[in-house]
């Protein structure tokens, strides 16, 4: 579960293996979907996706294992170019 302790940081724990991730892109560019990346020290990785759906807020997310991976999924600008399949947390 990821848990929020500080603005810049998100922490992750799956039993004694806990992982920090580091806020690295948002955008809010598309009408409908909002996107934010998460980077951690040793390269794992999660994009967070969100929409409205009438008064709910849908989050859905993707996890990776690559920088290089994680950077091909934005632009220069830091638009999200990807075209992930996104799953709820418990999922990824």
């Amino acid at each position: 579960m990821i848990q929020y302790h500080d603005p810049a940081r998100f922490y992750h724990k799956e039993g004694e293996n806990a992982v920090v991730f580091e806020a690295s892109h948002q955008d809010n560019t598309d009408a409908t979907y909002h996107y934010y990346g998460y980077i951690s020290a040793n390269g794992t990785w999660i994009v967070q996706r969100f929409h409205f759906q009438g008064s709910t807020i849908i989050y859905l997310y993707f996890g990776g294992q690559t920088i290089a991976t994680y950077n091909a999924l934005w632009n220069a600008a830091g638009v999200y170019i990807g075209s992930l399949t996104f799953v709820r947390y418990d999922k990824i």
